[in-house]
């Protein structure tokens, strides 16, 4: 009988993680670099499973320098670091960096996640106590995505997701708001009876709005645009469009969205001009319909321009 030594569990994970990002990058020439912070466990806790170390990129991502997140946080993510793959996928989805959004690439990372689902289970339940939030987010982005066998559990997610938000995780924040907001979530739809859920959703955002989160302060003018969750107020959802499309790691649809501000007036006053040139911006980002939308207003023509429902997480 041959006896196998035995390998821990991050040691199995690794080659896998590290095999997803390399594939992530276009031109990458597949040479893992150190990633001297990625994937070391903890020391042992009683009833707890050792967890991962703070990847390098983590502490630039949580201060909003996305930049100089993406490469640190592709690094650590080889190196077999699963809270590295939780926060380069929003980096990817909506252009954080200030690249194109590149939702292929966040699909097959959050696939990744979803593979490795008993491993994240364990850190949601059992690991280090500060960074269970960021294993319970991952879990509810994947049961809000369908990645499971059973398909996609609302109920899930929104379990998953308040918790961790309620441990101060800003993206959980945005990623429960994003839950609350999604038809057929079970455990907000008898409170949206009388709109507890959609006014949950409007808090979260607002908290994270106010921790300075670029996701955030869009949602917060979407929702006071639409009145989800509160009164309708154009003049609010203005003001918190400008801050978003203010920020340099403002988003596609936060410049897009100001674009239609200025082209529909309202809450301020009409400017078609200003409306082309933030239209201009979010189309230099890849957001679809943006050109569309500056040519148009470029011409003084009357049109709709092209917005997305729902909020960004």
């Amino acid at each position: 009988m041959t006896v196998r030594p035995h390998r821990p569990r991050a040691a199995l994970l690794a080659p896998l993680v590290m095999l997803a990002l390399l594939a992530l990058q276009p031109g990458c020439s597949g040479q893992a670099g150190p990633a001297p912070d990625a994937a070391g466990p903890y020391p042992p806790v009683p009833g707890g499973v050792a967890g991962e170390l703070k990847p390098a990129g983590e502490d630039e991502f949580l201060r909003g320098d996305y930049k100089a997140a993406r490469p640190l946080l592709v690094n650590a993510g080889r190196g077999g670091s699963l809270r590295a793959v939780f926060f380069l996928r929003i980096i990817s989805e909506r252009g954080l960096d200030g690249q194109a959004p590149n939702p292929d690439e966040a699909g097959r990372l959050v696939a990744l996640l979803a593979a490795m689902r008993g491993r994240l289970e364990e850190l949601a339940d059992r690991g280090p106590a500060a960074d269970r939030p960021i294993y319970q987010a991952s879990l509810a982005l994947v049961f809000l995505r369908g990645q499971t066998d059973g398909g996609q559990d609302l109920a899930r997610a929104l379990g998953l997701a308040r918790q961790a938000a309620s441990g101060g995780l800003v993206p959980a924040m945005n990623l429960a708001a994003a839950v609350l907001l999604t038809p057929g979530a079970e455990a907000g739809l008898l409170k949206d009876l009388w709109g507890g859920g959609r006014s949950e959703a409007f808090a979260l955002s607002l908290r994270a709005a106010k921790a300075g989160d670029a996701l955030a302060m869009a949602n917060v003018g979407y929702l006071f645009r639409t009145g989800t969750g509160t009164a309708q107020d154009l003049f609010q959802g203005a003001s918190w469009a400008r801050k978003a499309a203010a920020l340099p790691q403002t988003t596609a649809r936060a410049m897009n969205d100001l674009g239609a501000i200025y082209e529909a007036g309202g809450a301020v006053t009409p400017d078609k001009a200003e409306a082309a040139r933030w239209y201009g911006l979010a189309a230099a980002r890849g957001y679809p319909g943006a050109a569309a939308s500056q040519a148009r207003a470029r011409s003084g023509k009357a049109g709709t321009p092209a917005v997305l429902d729902g909020l960004e997480y």
